[in-house]
């Protein structure tokens, strides 16, 4: 009998416990898997966002403070600037819904050209130019909702005072799930400006596209010097370190979830480790007959130790299969926090639960294999499992 049958052969001899600490290593390397892949999507949105040349002007208070509207034009006007938007978020509900999708103010004129890589018909794109109702949304939302061109869409606003009546003038196409409605940026400055509202006339942040990648520094400072001795100085940044600027408010999150990943391993090797004393402990009489027939230490020893790396491993495959599929779901589910597929943050993070499981496995069950090595012969066959 090969050593591999033999191992898989007691594996399968209590097979409650075996599938009992299976699944403990699978749930909770599946919890590791979706924890780590959350960094990793930050990280894959940062690397991303690095290969598009476009700049974020937002105010030197952060989104607590204002840009005026009039910077757009000004920063159309630095040389270097392909074409540059306001980009207001509304956050508003629909109906019973609490934040469904973003929704951000715009302007029409150019926000394709910021995001050429996003696709509208040009007649629809003519429509939102014309249309101060008019949005624009992804495919992905339309068809998950069953929305058609000319659906009216009712907003109520949460962070701005105001509700809006918006109507669907088109639908464009992304490579990834953008999640995102658009609409006039004027429609929501008038409803502001005619309550009287103080967020009149304020842009949110600017989002520029600059025709090369090596204008990027000069266009940076062109704007923030501007800006420096007016009343709303501005801090402006590539995209790439806008989405560095989310990492790093994840600081303190990403030690928390290496704690927890932590915590996981060593309670994992304590659950693994009693599995196996209580096998070992069964089969004492069993190794001692092995030993009288000629298994030497070495030998005992792989036995012992591959059936901990086996059940641990079997219980690891399992859960990042799992935690993989879980975060398929939420990708499905919320674009918005998981805007990346597996296959677009795939690295070597997925690969840490393999890692890990056969970890556990030889770390559960060194002890156990190292006092079935030393068993003696004559002890063993004395006693009675």
């Amino acid at each position: 009998m090969s050593l591999l049958k033999y191992i898989w052969r007691n594996i399968r001899r209590n097979k409650i416990r075996s599938l009992l600490t299976i699944l403990s290593v699978a749930f909770s390397l599946s919890l590791m898997t979706v924890l780590y892949g959350f960094m990793a999507s930050q990280e894959t949105w940062k690397n991303a966002a690095s290969l598009a040349n476009r700049v974020v002007v937002m105010n030197v208070q952060g989104f607590s403070g204002k840009v005026p509207i009039a910077m757009v034009d000004d920063v159309r006007s630095i040389e270097g600037v392909k074409a540059a938007v306001p980009y207001s978020w509304f956050g508003g509900t629909l109906q019973e819904e609490k934040m469904p999708f973003a929704q951000f103010a715009t302007d029409p004129e150019q926000v394709f050209q910021v995001w050429p890589d996003l696709k509208i018909p040009d007649d629809q794109l003519k429509v939102f130019r014309e249309n101060r109702r008019g949005c624009v949304i992804d495919r992905r939302i339309a068809e998950k909702r069953g929305w058609k061109i000319g659906e009216r869409i009712l907003l109520k606003g949460t962070f701005y005072p105001v509700n809006l009546d918006l109507e669907l003038v088109g639908i464009f196409d992304s490579a990834k799930n953008t999640d995102s409605l658009w609409f006039n940026w004027t429609y929501l400055d008038e409803s502001l400006r005619a309550m009287k509202n103080d967020a009149g006339g304020n842009a949110g942040t600017i989002f520029a596209r600059i025709q090369e990648a090596a204008e990027i520094p000069a266009v940076i400072k062109a704007i923030d010097d501007r800006s420096a001795s007016s009343e709303t100085p501005t801090r402006s940044q590539t995209e790439a370190a806008f989405a560095q600027m989310f990492v790093d408010m994840l600081g303190n999150v990403q030690v928390m979830i290496r704690l927890i990943g932590l915590l996981v391993v060593l309670c994992l090797t304590l659950v693994a480790a009693n599995s196996m004393a209580m096998a070992m402990r069964e089969r004492v009489t069993e190794i001692a007959v092995l030993k009288a027939i000629g298994f030497s230490r070495r030998r005992v020893m792989v036995l012992v130790l591959g059936e901990a790396f086996l059940v641990s491993f079997l219980g690891g495959t399992l859960g990042v299969g799992m935690g993989c599929g879980l975060l398929h779901l939420m990708h499905l589910a919320l674009p918005q926090q998981f805007p990346f597929t597996i296959i677009e943050m795939m690295g070597p993070w997925i690969s840490y639960g393999f890692f890990v499981a056969g970890g556990i496995g030889l770390v559960s069950g060194l002890i156990p294999a190292f006092n079935a090595s030393r068993l003696s012969v004559i002890n063993g066959l004395r006693r009675v499992a």
